[in-house]
């Protein structure tokens, strides 16, 4: 049985502006860095990090590339996917097939005047590790894992990513989600969590409000759709960031979903918020190989695992833009989705 790290609402504190440049880890961040470390010592990673080189692109968006050869060379096969609702194959690999070894605790919402909640027992949500990392403490979250759910966005995968961000107070943790035909290699709903010891220009860039909870980012190469956790409120928020994935879903449109630690979208407010990024994209199938890194969650936030070591070095702003742009969907396309999603929030 894996070690269970209970937690209730009293836990998801977050980062607080008197803690975003100075932190603690939290008990969640000491288990996680606990437990990732001594999976690494005990090689339960195809490879190390120990040759991971980093540099910061020179421009606006002050993209962080990272060399990560073996990301691409040793990581697990990906599965054959073609559709975004593509249905969960029982004989194909899958999260429940894992050694032991590579699972790193169990996270289990209680009930905050009580240890006992029966409801969220029945629900195991697993934190292991990912073999093939792209960053220091690089996990997969695995929720609901007896459910068998494919690689589809739930609201309870939702509010559990959220939850994950305010059990850490390390403000560079992020969480993200590729959708099949975004780059997801394994067709069983999981999220993956790492921490990053750099800005992004996510963090902060401007946003424009459009409906409601609803805003829109246009500061990057792929304009997609904003949100942000106020009051620690991950129910309505997970509620209405899954009104939006469900029609993207639905629709067949591919996307990514990024959260990350920033600056609140009231221009007035100090305190920092979890940011929630949700872009629609092309769909891909297959392995670009000559690129110098795919398009998936983490590049559309501006972080970048470098594949390729020959390109590495003659990267610039402008040739990580026109990679990126390659994912976006067409302009009328895109305002379509725009429209019909900025409807659901009427």
């Amino acid at each position: 049985m894996a070690e269970s790290f209970p937690y209730s609402d009293e836990d998801l504190k977050g980062v607080s502006s008197t803690e975003i440049d100075g932190y603690q880890n939290s008990k969640f961040d000491l288990l996680l860095r606990q437990k990732w470390d001594q999976a690494m010592r005990d090689g339960h990673f195809r490879y190390q990090l120990d040759k991971v080189e980093t540099k910061i692109i020179p421009g606006k968006k002050k993209y962080v590339a990272q060399l990560n050869v073996k990301r691409a060379t040793e990581r697990r096969k990906p599965q054959e996917i073609t559709i975004v609702k593509q249905q969960f194959d029982a004989k194909q690999f899958n999260f429940t097939k894992i050694k032991s070894e590579e699972i790193l605790f169990e996270l289990e919402k209680v009930a905050s005047n009580s240890l006992c909640n029966g409801e969220n027992l029945k629900r195991r949500t697993l934190v292991i590790v990912n073999v093939s990392p792209l960053e220091y403490g690089h996990i997969l979250i695995v929720p609901d894992i007896d459910a068998f759910f494919p690689q589809i966005l739930t609201q309870f995968a939702i509010k559990t990513a959220l939850e994950c961000m305010l059990l850490s107070s390390h403000r560079g943790f992020k969480v993200g989600f590729n959708s099949l035909c975004a780059f997801a290699s394994v067709n069983h709903l999981h999220l993956h969590a790492y921490y990053l010891e750099h800005d992004l220009f996510v963090d902060t860039c401007p946003v424009t409000h459009l409906k409601g909870s609803l805003y829109e980012l246009t500061a990057m190469p792929c304009p997609g759709f904003a949100f942000q956790l106020q009051n620690r409120n991950t129910e309505d928020l997970s509620r209405d960031i899954h009104k939006v994935a469900d029609y993207l879903s639905e629709h067949e449109v591919a996307h990514n979903m990024f959260l990350t630690y920033g600056k609140s979208f009231d221009s007035q407010s100090t305190e920092p918020t979890i940011r929630v990024f949700l872009w629609p994209r092309k769909k891909f199938i297959g392995i670009k190989e000559e690129a110098a890194f795919n398009v998936a969650v983490v590049e559309l936030g501006g972080h970048l695992p470098i594949k390729v070591e020959e390109l590495y070095g003659s990267l610039t702003e402008e040739s990580i833009e026109e990679t990126i742009r390659s994912a976006c969907l067409g302009d009328q396309e895109y305002l379509s989705i725009k429209q019909n999603v900025t409807r659901l929030f009427s």
